[in-house]
């Protein structure tokens, strides 16, 4: 269902099985699906580039059922830019995901 925005699914499963590795948009996928709601992915315009695009999206559930209500997260890291691109070759990456809350 989603190999055309997130690609193959094969070579998806086998990056999942190694350890120290991040999630991608096949978990959030994964995820939506198993919780039965869509999930709103937001990631941040830092270093942003257009085939990056597919990171802000909603994700739904599959098969399409019905969804009562939405999740969405933010694609964040756990330092200030600054400190996560003095280890990251200059480059800013999300580490790990938060959820965003309305008030």
């Amino acid at each position: 269902m989603y190999a055309n925005v997130v690609g193959p699914i094969d070579i998806a499963i086998k990056g999942v099985c190694k350890n120290f590795t991040y999630s991608e948009l096949y978990e959030i996928c994964a995820l939506c699906t198993v919780l039965g709601c869509n999930i709103r992915s937001v990631y941040p315009k830092i270093d942003f580039h257009p085939d990056m695009a597919v990171m802000n999206n909603i994700f739904t559930p599959a098969p399409s059922v019905t969804a009562n209500y939405e999740i969405t997260i933010l694609w964040s890291h756990a330092w200030d830019e600054m400190r996560a691109r003095a280890v990251n070759n200059n480059v800013w990456s999300p580490n790990h995901f938060v959820p965003l809350m309305s008030l």
